[in-house]
Protein backbone atom coordinates (compact mmCIF):
# COMPACT_ATOMS: atom_id res chain seq x y z
CA UNK A 1 0.00 0.00 0.00
CA UNK A 2 2.78 2.43 0.94
CA UNK A 3 4.39 2.25 -2.49
CA UNK A 4 1.23 3.64 -4.07
CA UNK A 5 1.21 6.72 -1.81
CA UNK A 6 2.61 9.84 -3.49
CA UNK A 7 5.56 11.38 -1.66
CA UNK A 8 3.76 14.67 -1.16
CA UNK A 9 0.84 12.85 0.49
CA UNK A 10 2.79 10.24 2.48
CA UNK A 11 1.54 10.11 6.10
CA UNK A 12 4.15 10.92 8.76
CA UNK A 13 4.76 9.63 12.29
CA UNK A 14 6.98 11.93 14.38
CA UNK A 15 8.93 11.35 17.60
CA UNK A 16 10.63 14.24 19.38
CA UNK A 17 10.03 17.56 21.06
CA UNK A 18 12.16 20.53 19.91
CA UNK A 19 10.75 23.81 18.58
CA UNK A 20 11.52 23.03 14.94
CA UNK A 21 9.65 19.73 15.21
CA UNK A 22 6.68 21.58 16.62
CA UNK A 23 6.71 23.93 13.61
CA UNK A 24 6.84 20.90 11.31
CA UNK A 25 4.10 19.09 13.26
CA UNK A 26 1.74 22.05 12.85
CA UNK A 27 2.52 22.20 9.12
CA UNK A 28 1.95 18.48 8.57
CA UNK A 29 -1.23 18.44 10.66
CA UNK A 30 -2.57 21.38 8.67
CA UNK A 31 -2.09 19.30 5.50
CA UNK A 32 -3.56 16.15 7.12
CA UNK A 33 -0.26 14.28 6.93
CA UNK A 34 0.60 13.86 10.62
CA UNK A 35 -0.89 10.63 11.96
CA UNK A 36 0.95 10.58 15.29
CA UNK A 37 3.41 12.74 17.22
CA UNK A 38 5.04 11.05 20.22
CA UNK A 39 6.35 13.82 22.45
CA UNK A 40 6.48 15.06 26.01
CA UNK A 41 3.35 16.46 27.63
CA UNK A 42 4.93 19.84 26.98
CA UNK A 43 7.31 19.85 24.03
CA UNK A 44 9.65 22.35 25.73
CA UNK A 45 9.94 20.39 28.98
CA UNK A 46 8.90 23.36 31.14
CA UNK A 47 6.18 23.25 33.73
CA UNK A 48 5.09 20.07 35.45
CA UNK A 49 1.41 19.30 35.11
CA UNK A 50 0.74 22.33 32.95
CA UNK A 51 -1.39 21.97 29.80
CA UNK A 52 0.39 20.48 26.79
CA UNK A 53 1.90 23.02 24.42
CA UNK A 54 0.16 21.49 21.42
CA UNK A 55 -3.19 22.80 22.66
CA UNK A 56 -2.20 26.23 21.38
CA UNK A 57 -2.00 24.75 17.87
CA UNK A 58 -5.57 23.88 16.73
CA UNK A 59 -4.36 21.41 14.11
CA UNK A 60 -2.39 19.47 16.74
CA UNK A 61 -5.06 19.18 19.41
CA UNK A 62 -6.38 15.84 18.15
CA UNK A 63 -3.07 14.29 17.10
CA UNK A 64 -2.31 11.37 19.46
CA UNK A 65 1.02 10.78 21.17
CA UNK A 66 1.60 13.19 24.06
CA UNK A 67 3.04 11.49 27.16
CA UNK A 68 3.04 12.66 30.77
CA UNK A 69 5.37 9.99 32.23
CA UNK A 70 8.59 11.29 30.59
CA UNK A 71 7.87 14.79 31.92
CA UNK A 72 7.30 13.49 35.46
CA UNK A 73 10.42 11.31 35.40
CA UNK A 74 12.57 14.11 34.01
CA UNK A 75 11.34 16.62 36.60
CA UNK A 76 11.93 14.17 39.46
CA UNK A 77 15.47 13.49 38.23
CA UNK A 78 16.11 17.23 38.08
CA UNK A 79 14.70 17.85 41.57
CA UNK A 80 16.79 15.00 43.00
CA UNK A 81 19.93 16.17 41.13
CA UNK A 82 20.41 12.71 39.63
CA UNK A 83 23.31 12.19 37.22
CA UNK A 84 22.52 11.76 33.51
CA UNK A 85 19.01 13.05 34.22
CA UNK A 86 18.06 13.05 30.53
CA UNK A 87 17.95 9.27 30.74
CA UNK A 88 14.91 9.47 33.02
CA UNK A 89 12.86 11.39 30.47
CA UNK A 90 14.27 10.27 27.13
CA UNK A 91 14.15 6.50 27.68
CA UNK A 92 10.49 6.44 28.80
CA UNK A 93 9.53 8.43 25.71
CA UNK A 94 11.38 6.01 23.44
CA UNK A 95 9.69 3.01 25.10
CA UNK A 96 6.23 4.58 24.94
CA UNK A 97 6.67 5.54 21.29
CA UNK A 98 7.64 1.96 20.46
CA UNK A 99 4.31 0.65 21.80
CA UNK A 100 2.39 2.15 18.87
CA UNK A 101 2.60 1.42 15.17
CA UNK A 102 0.51 3.95 13.22
CA UNK A 103 -0.29 3.54 9.55
CA UNK A 104 2.45 5.86 8.28
CA UNK A 105 4.85 5.90 5.36
CA UNK A 106 7.55 7.96 7.09
CA UNK A 107 8.93 7.84 10.64
CA UNK A 108 10.62 11.16 11.46
CA UNK A 109 12.63 10.80 14.68
CA UNK A 110 14.58 13.49 16.53
CA UNK A 111 16.81 13.39 19.58
CA UNK A 112 17.50 10.16 21.45
CA UNK A 113 13.94 8.91 21.44
CA UNK A 114 13.49 6.93 18.26
CA UNK A 115 15.75 3.89 17.84
CA UNK A 116 13.35 1.19 19.15
CA UNK A 117 10.51 2.63 17.06
CA UNK A 118 12.80 2.95 14.03
CA UNK A 119 13.60 -0.76 14.14
CA UNK A 120 9.92 -1.70 14.37
CA UNK A 121 8.94 0.80 11.67
CA UNK A 122 11.53 -0.58 9.25
CA UNK A 123 10.01 -4.04 9.66
CA UNK A 124 6.67 -2.48 8.62
CA UNK A 125 8.17 -0.96 5.48
CA UNK A 126 8.41 2.66 6.64
CA UNK A 127 11.09 5.08 5.45
CA UNK A 128 13.18 6.28 8.40
CA UNK A 129 14.31 9.88 8.94
CA UNK A 130 16.78 10.84 11.67
CA UNK A 131 16.69 14.55 12.47
CA UNK A 132 20.11 15.56 13.86
CA UNK A 133 19.80 19.07 15.27
CA UNK A 134 23.34 19.45 16.63
CA UNK A 135 26.76 17.88 16.42
CA UNK A 136 27.19 14.24 17.37
CA UNK A 137 29.29 13.40 20.43
CA UNK A 138 32.69 12.75 18.75
CA UNK A 139 32.55 16.12 16.99
CA UNK A 140 31.40 17.96 20.13
CA UNK A 141 34.28 16.43 22.06
CA UNK A 142 36.77 17.66 19.47
CA UNK A 143 35.23 21.14 19.53
CA UNK A 144 34.84 21.55 23.30
CA UNK A 145 37.46 19.48 25.14
CA UNK A 146 40.25 22.09 25.00
CA UNK A 147 38.03 24.91 26.26
CA UNK A 148 36.75 22.79 29.14
CA UNK A 149 40.36 21.89 29.97
CA UNK A 150 41.18 25.62 30.05
CA UNK A 151 38.57 25.93 32.83
CA UNK A 152 40.06 22.98 34.70
CA UNK A 153 37.18 20.74 33.67
CA UNK A 154 36.85 17.52 31.72
CA UNK A 155 34.28 17.60 28.92
CA UNK A 156 31.89 14.68 28.91
CA UNK A 157 28.43 13.91 27.58
CA UNK A 158 25.46 14.03 29.94
CA UNK A 159 24.90 10.37 29.03
CA UNK A 160 27.27 8.27 26.94
CA UNK A 161 24.43 5.82 26.36
CA UNK A 162 22.21 8.48 24.81
CA UNK A 163 25.17 9.85 22.81
CA UNK A 164 25.79 6.40 21.31
CA UNK A 165 22.09 5.97 20.61
CA UNK A 166 21.99 9.28 18.73
CA UNK A 167 24.79 8.07 16.45
CA UNK A 168 23.06 4.70 16.01
CA UNK A 169 19.84 6.43 14.93
CA UNK A 170 21.67 8.47 12.29
CA UNK A 171 23.42 5.38 10.94
CA UNK A 172 20.18 3.37 10.89
CA UNK A 173 18.07 5.95 9.04
CA UNK A 174 17.36 6.10 5.31
CA UNK A 175 17.73 9.88 5.39
CA UNK A 176 19.44 12.19 7.89
CA UNK A 177 18.35 15.83 8.20
CA UNK A 178 21.00 18.41 9.12
CA UNK A 179 20.21 22.08 9.87
CA UNK A 180 23.51 23.45 8.54
CA UNK A 181 26.55 22.65 6.43
CA UNK A 182 28.71 22.33 9.55
CA UNK A 183 26.42 19.63 11.01
CA UNK A 184 26.39 17.85 7.63
CA UNK A 185 30.20 17.84 7.70
CA UNK A 186 30.14 16.53 11.27
CA UNK A 187 27.83 13.69 10.23
CA UNK A 188 30.27 12.70 7.50
CA UNK A 189 33.08 12.83 10.07
CA UNK A 190 31.10 10.29 12.12
CA UNK A 191 30.77 7.92 9.18
CA UNK A 192 27.33 8.85 7.84
CA UNK A 193 27.02 8.33 4.07
CA UNK A 194 26.90 11.82 2.44
CA UNK A 195 24.23 10.55 0.02
CA UNK A 196 21.86 10.11 2.97
CA UNK A 197 22.42 13.60 4.43
CA UNK A 198 19.85 16.28 3.54
CA UNK A 199 20.24 19.95 4.43
CA UNK A 200 17.05 21.31 6.04
CA UNK A 201 17.84 24.74 7.55
CA UNK A 202 16.02 25.87 10.67
CA UNK A 203 13.44 28.64 10.64
CA UNK A 204 12.39 31.18 13.26
CA UNK A 205 8.99 32.82 13.41
CA UNK A 206 10.64 35.93 14.83
CA UNK A 207 12.70 36.34 11.64
CA UNK A 208 9.64 37.15 9.54
CA UNK A 209 8.77 39.96 11.98
CA UNK A 210 12.28 41.35 12.34
CA UNK A 211 13.11 41.41 8.65
CA UNK A 212 10.29 43.92 8.03
CA UNK A 213 10.86 46.05 11.14
CA UNK A 214 12.46 49.47 11.01
CA UNK A 215 15.75 49.93 12.83
CA UNK A 216 15.73 53.01 15.08
CA UNK A 217 18.35 55.75 14.72
CA UNK A 218 21.01 55.46 17.42
CA UNK A 219 23.82 57.59 18.81
CA UNK A 220 26.53 57.23 16.14
CA UNK A 221 29.30 57.65 18.72
CA UNK A 222 28.58 54.34 20.49
CA UNK A 223 28.99 50.80 19.16
CA UNK A 224 26.51 48.47 20.83
CA UNK A 225 27.50 44.80 20.95
CA UNK A 226 24.89 42.11 21.63
CA UNK A 227 25.06 38.44 22.59
CA UNK A 228 21.93 36.24 22.85
CA UNK A 229 22.04 32.63 24.00
CA UNK A 230 22.91 30.46 26.96
CA UNK A 231 25.77 31.90 28.98
CA UNK A 232 28.07 28.89 29.04
CA UNK A 233 31.52 27.53 28.22
CA UNK A 234 30.33 25.97 24.95
CA UNK A 235 29.05 29.33 23.70
CA UNK A 236 32.49 30.92 24.03
CA UNK A 237 31.53 33.27 26.87
CA UNK A 238 35.12 33.42 28.17
CA UNK A 239 36.41 34.57 24.79
CA UNK A 240 33.67 37.16 24.46
CA UNK A 241 34.17 38.73 27.90
CA UNK A 242 37.97 38.72 27.56
CA UNK A 243 37.69 40.45 24.20
CA UNK A 244 35.23 43.04 25.48
CA UNK A 245 37.37 43.81 28.53
CA UNK A 246 40.34 44.57 26.25
CA UNK A 247 38.19 46.66 23.89
CA UNK A 248 36.63 48.65 26.73
CA UNK A 249 40.13 49.48 27.99
CA UNK A 250 41.12 50.74 24.53
CA UNK A 251 37.89 52.42 23.45
CA UNK A 252 36.25 53.45 26.72
CA UNK A 253 32.51 54.21 26.84
CA UNK A 254 32.24 54.25 23.04
CA UNK A 255 31.55 50.51 23.15
CA UNK A 256 29.02 48.49 25.20
CA UNK A 257 27.95 44.85 25.45
CA UNK A 258 24.51 43.41 26.29
CA UNK A 259 24.37 39.75 27.33
CA UNK A 260 20.91 38.15 27.07
CA UNK A 261 20.18 34.60 28.14
CA UNK A 262 20.08 32.20 31.06
CA UNK A 263 23.43 31.37 32.65
CA UNK A 264 24.90 27.96 33.34
CA UNK A 265 26.69 27.51 36.71
CA UNK A 266 30.04 27.24 34.92
CA UNK A 267 29.69 30.87 33.80
CA UNK A 268 28.82 32.45 37.16
CA UNK A 269 32.45 33.34 37.87
CA UNK A 270 32.56 35.50 34.73
CA UNK A 271 29.21 37.12 35.36
CA UNK A 272 30.23 38.10 38.90
CA UNK A 273 33.03 40.37 37.62
CA UNK A 274 31.86 41.81 34.31
CA UNK A 275 33.83 44.76 32.94
CA UNK A 276 32.27 48.20 32.96
CA UNK A 277 29.91 48.70 30.02
CA UNK A 278 28.82 45.05 29.98
CA UNK A 279 25.32 44.23 31.28
CA UNK A 280 23.85 40.78 31.78
CA UNK A 281 20.05 40.98 31.38
CA UNK A 282 19.23 37.31 31.97
CA UNK A 283 16.47 35.64 29.96
CA UNK A 284 14.15 38.04 28.17
CA UNK A 285 10.65 37.95 26.62
CA UNK A 286 10.60 37.83 22.83
CA UNK A 287 9.19 41.35 22.41
CA UNK A 288 11.95 42.86 24.55
CA UNK A 289 14.57 40.74 22.78
CA UNK A 290 13.37 42.08 19.44
CA UNK A 291 13.99 45.64 20.67
CA UNK A 292 17.63 44.80 21.42
CA UNK A 293 18.12 43.04 18.10
CA UNK A 294 16.81 46.07 16.24
CA UNK A 295 18.69 48.69 18.24
CA UNK A 296 22.12 47.10 18.84
CA UNK A 297 24.76 47.31 16.12
CA UNK A 298 26.91 44.17 16.15
CA UNK A 299 25.78 40.68 17.15
CA UNK A 300 28.68 38.65 18.55
CA UNK A 301 28.30 34.88 18.84
CA UNK A 302 31.65 33.07 19.35
CA UNK A 303 30.08 29.63 19.90
CA UNK A 304 32.37 26.59 19.86
CA UNK A 305 29.74 24.01 18.90
CA UNK A 306 26.31 24.55 17.44
CA UNK A 307 23.74 22.94 15.19
CA UNK A 308 22.30 26.13 13.80
CA UNK A 309 21.75 29.11 16.07
CA UNK A 310 18.31 30.68 15.78
CA UNK A 311 19.72 33.73 17.59
CA UNK A 312 22.16 34.33 14.72
CA UNK A 313 19.36 34.02 12.15
CA UNK A 314 17.25 36.48 14.14
CA UNK A 315 20.14 38.94 14.44
CA UNK A 316 20.64 38.75 10.67
CA UNK A 317 16.93 39.34 10.11
CA UNK A 318 17.10 42.40 12.38
CA UNK A 319 19.92 43.89 10.32
CA UNK A 320 22.77 43.48 12.80
CA UNK A 321 26.31 43.01 11.57
CA UNK A 322 27.20 39.50 12.78
CA UNK A 323 30.53 38.16 14.03
CA UNK A 324 30.50 34.42 14.67
CA UNK A 325 32.52 31.23 14.14
CA UNK A 326 32.36 28.60 11.38
CA UNK A 327 31.22 26.10 14.04
CA UNK A 328 28.06 28.09 14.87
CA UNK A 329 26.14 26.63 11.91
CA UNK A 330 25.10 29.97 10.45
CA UNK A 331 24.61 30.96 6.79
CA UNK A 332 27.21 33.73 7.17
CA UNK A 333 29.69 34.12 4.31
CA UNK A 334 32.83 35.87 5.54
CA UNK A 335 33.09 39.53 4.49
CA UNK A 336 29.89 39.25 2.43
CA UNK A 337 27.11 39.27 5.03
CA UNK A 338 29.08 38.98 8.26
CA UNK A 339 32.47 38.10 9.70
CA UNK A 340 33.81 34.68 10.72
CA UNK A 341 36.57 34.13 13.26
CA UNK A 342 38.15 30.91 14.45
CA UNK A 343 36.75 29.46 17.69
CA UNK A 344 38.60 30.30 20.93
CA UNK A 345 40.56 33.13 19.29
CA UNK A 346 39.95 36.20 21.44
CA UNK A 347 42.54 38.25 19.52
CA UNK A 348 40.71 37.61 16.24
CA UNK A 349 37.47 38.64 17.92
CA UNK A 350 39.05 41.85 19.22
CA UNK A 351 40.38 42.67 15.74
CA UNK A 352 37.00 42.00 14.08
CA UNK A 353 35.04 44.14 16.54
CA UNK A 354 37.57 46.97 16.45
CA UNK A 355 37.57 47.00 12.65
CA UNK A 356 33.78 47.37 12.58
CA UNK A 357 33.82 49.93 15.38
CA UNK A 358 36.05 52.08 13.18
CA UNK A 359 33.82 51.64 10.10
CA UNK A 360 30.12 52.34 10.82
CA UNK A 361 29.29 52.22 7.11
CA UNK A 362 30.70 48.69 6.98
CA UNK A 363 28.52 47.69 9.94
CA UNK A 364 25.45 48.96 8.10
CA UNK A 365 26.42 47.24 4.83
CA UNK A 366 26.94 43.86 6.50
CA UNK A 367 23.62 44.23 8.33
CA UNK A 368 21.77 45.00 5.10
CA UNK A 369 23.37 42.02 3.33
CA UNK A 370 22.50 39.70 6.23
CA UNK A 371 18.92 40.93 6.27
CA UNK A 372 18.57 40.46 2.52
CA UNK A 373 19.75 36.85 2.81
CA UNK A 374 17.19 36.04 5.52
CA UNK A 375 14.43 37.81 3.55
CA UNK A 376 15.21 35.51 0.62
CA UNK A 377 15.45 32.35 2.72
CA UNK A 378 12.19 32.77 4.65
CA UNK A 379 10.15 32.57 1.45
CA UNK A 380 10.21 28.78 2.09
CA UNK A 381 9.10 27.82 5.60
CA UNK A 382 10.52 24.95 7.64
CA UNK A 383 7.58 22.65 6.93
CA UNK A 384 7.92 23.09 3.17
CA UNK A 385 11.69 22.50 3.36
CA UNK A 386 11.12 19.29 5.30
CA UNK A 387 8.49 18.05 2.87
CA UNK A 388 10.88 18.65 -0.03
CA UNK A 389 13.50 16.59 1.80
CA UNK A 390 10.94 13.81 2.40
CA UNK A 391 10.37 13.65 -1.36
CA UNK A 392 14.10 13.34 -2.03
CA UNK A 393 14.49 10.51 0.49
CA UNK A 394 11.41 8.64 -0.76
CA UNK A 395 12.51 9.02 -4.38
CA UNK A 396 15.91 7.57 -3.51
CA UNK A 397 14.31 4.57 -1.76
CA UNK A 398 11.42 4.01 -4.18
Amino acid sequence: MHNRVLARDAPVWMIGRNDQLRILAAHLAHHNRLVRWDSFWRHDGSGFLTPPARRVEPHLSNVPGRHLLPDIMGKLAQKLHLPARNLYSDLPLSWLARLHMPDARILHGQGNYSLPAMRAARAHGMTIISDVTGQLAPVRHRQLADEYHHHGLRYREISNFLARRRIAEARFADGVFAPSDVVAAGLEECGIDPARIHLVPFASGLCSQLVKAERPTQNPGITRLLYVGNISIAKGIRILIEAFRALRTRLGPSITLDLIGAAQPCAFAYLSKLPQGCVWHGAMPQAKLAEHLLSDDIFVFPSLSEGSSLAVLEAMAAGCAVITTPDAGSPITHQKNGLLIQPRDSNALIDAIQALHAAPARVQALGVAARDLIATNITMDYGTRSEAAYERVLAHHA
